[in-house]
């Protein structure tokens, strides 16, 4: 069989034959510069671009220093970008974290080069606060998710993270040279730490001494392994990361292994880590308040653990870098020269706020705060609550915990435009024994796109309902008046003690107690070899006070027995 020749039509051909051509478009050229409103100084951020169909824009990558771009999204590490896209009408979203307000603008990009100009005001109050990012990642030495460490320097300067601590899987990463390279270096303080990834969990640990060995990873015991990263010269700060994601089959907090009530290691496991996080924005939970549960937990079991906000990111866009984030006490001037042990100190301390898009304050008294000890006083406490956010977001409750237990539960009335959210000042009975106190504010996640709060990582159920939150640390109240405080297992340890022999005394010497208190003598007895579930024990329970009766069938109803 003959092939026939291909047909070849020359355009001046095509033309004389009226046929219509059309040219390939070169693409549209786009210039951006955003500035502090306040300040005039060119502000680092993250540009959102979308299409007029409302997709994400098709961006011309370019490898640039200061600059990260993925699908309609620009990290700009200096506050200017120039980028590329194809030609059409399309709306840029500019933005920093939750201190700064939102730019918007929309725009025809054309065949002349498009200057777009934007101001961001400061709107969030975080004075004596720097903003801190305690879990950060690279592919570049952690090995996965797609941000190389060029453009890590972007995203942390762009989401407005003062203090940046490097937590690459069992690597010691140092950001400094990088940040210098990019033009970055001014916008914040980078800290060499390590997120010790082993199979029994992962831990954070920070600041390390450049240059020192990495802890051993393979390590299986907690105790062995808590000693080996404390070793690493330089650490201050260990933190347990994510405690409730399955990780090579262990999660942390599996009811098997701790006790969701009572704080209590059922497997002799020590919970001795400086920190916790409450909130991880890369790995939430379809149940946000678990992990909150079970820093209360241990909170009342005595243990001076702090609560953490973090991102856990590996990305530069999919889960967005300082989305959850800690607020450390600092009397920092600059971003780029914050006192790190100053900072440690704090977090040490618990003079710190967690914030997922809301910023929440508190204070007894009208002057003790968050890691501060309030001393006994007559009447009522005043407790005054202060909920900020930008004003793109909003919020709609405000809750407050003593030793864990819900004493407010109320509205905020949902107000976008406004800055503060919510400053209440609330009286709540004095109480009779010492206590600690936590605020938590929430709202509406945002599911725009210049600052989605990811779906959760591992879910728990179909249903999802993203929330913002704004937390405090506990503000301790020395309510007996011995000039220190006492935790709820304090209290138990000192009546099982004097009662142990005598389950229907032991109970009725916890009545002046709250139920926290009783769910830790719960868990004290059965240390002791106590049966809860013999005749003595539960008809002591049954007659017992409310409180005491409601904590001892809890630890009863929580207790599994670990594998």
């Amino acid at each position: 069989m003959r092939l026939r020749p291909a047909l070849l039509i020359t355009v001046p051909l095509a033309l004389a034959a009226g046929w219509r051509v059309m040219a390939l478009e070169a693409p549209a050229s786009v210039r951006v510069h955003v500035t502090d409103a306040g300040t005039g100084q060119p502000l680092p951020c993250r540009l959102t671009l979308l299409d007029e169909h409302g997709g994400m824009a098709e961006i011309a990558p370019e490898k640039r220093p200061g600059l990260a771009i993925r699908p309609g999204v620009v990290y700009t590490g200096t506050g200017e970008a120039t980028f590329t896209l194809p030609r059409g009408r399309y709306t840029l979203y500019a933005t920093r974290g939750l201190e700064y307000g939102l730019g918007q603008r929309v725009f025809q990009a054309g065949s002349e080069t498009t200057d777009l100009r934007l101001k961001l005001p400061r709107e969030v109050d975080t004075r004596g606060y720097i903003a801190c990012d305690t879990h950060i990642h690279t592919l570049t030495f952690s090995g996965h998710g797609d941000a190389r460490i060029e453009e890590r320097m972007a995203t942390i300067a762009g989401e407005g993270i003062e203090l940046a601590i490097a937590t690459d899987h069992n690597h010691h990463t140092d950001y400094a040279p990088v940040a210098r390279a990019t033009g970055t270096a001014s916008h914040f303080t980078p800290v060499v730490g390590n997120e010790v990834t082993t199979k029994v969990g992962h831990f954070n640990a920070f600041p390390i001494r450049p240059g020192s060995r990495v802890p051993d990873d393979k390590l299986t015991d907690w105790a062995a392994l808590l000693t080996e990263i404390r070793a690493t010269p330089g650490v201050r700060v260990v933190t347990l990361n994510h405690p409730a994601d399955d990780h090579n089959g262990l999660t942390p907090d599996d009811p098997r292994r701790f006790h969701p009530a009572s704080g209590e290691a059922l497997d002799g496991a020590p919970w001795s880590f400086d920190g916790i996080e409450v909130v991880t924005s890369a790995a939430l939970q379809s149940d946000w308040t678990r992990t909150y549960r079970d820093w209360f937990a241990l909170l009342n079991r005595g243990r001076r653990i702090v609560g953490l906000g973090s991102s856990d990111t590996h990305d530069v866009d999919r889960y967005i870098l300082g989305q959850a984030r800690t607020y450390v006490a600092s009397r920092a001037e600059r971003p780029d020269q914050i006192d790190v042990n100053e900072a440690c100190d704090s977090i040490l301390a618990g003079k710190v706020l967690v914030s997922m898009g809301l910023l929440t304050e508190a204070w007894v008294d009208g002057k003790y705060g968050v890691g501060e000890l309030a001393p006994p006083a007559a009447g009522p406490m005043k407790l005054r609550v202060r909920v900020q956010g930008p004003r793109w977001v909003t919020a709609d409750r405000l809750e407050v915990y003593a030793n864990g237990e819900k004493i407010v539960d109320q509205p905020i009335t949902p107000k976008k435009g406004t800055v503060v959210k919510a400053d209440v000042t609330l009286s709540l009975p004095r109480p009779r024994q010492d206590v600690w106190l936590v605020a938590i504010a929430t709202g509406p996640g945002v599911r725009e796109p210049y600052w989605p709060i990811s779906r959760p990582y591992q879910p728990t159920r179909g249903d999802w309902d993203p929330r913002l939150i704004g937390s405090t640390s506990p503000i301790r109240i020395d309510a007996d008046g011995d000039g220190r405080y006492s935790s709820p297992a304090d209290y138990a340890g000192r009546v099982v003690e004097a009662n142990a022999a005598d389950p229907k005394k032991l109970l009725a010497a916890l009545a002046p107690y709250d139920a926290a208190t009783s769910v830790q003598a719960a868990s004290l007895c059965r240390w002791k070899g106590l049966d809860l579930a013999a005749a003595p024990f539960r008809g002591a329970i049954e007659n017992a006070p409310p409180q005491v009766r409601h904590g001892f069938i809890a630890y009863r109803n929580l207790l599994t027995t670990p594998k």
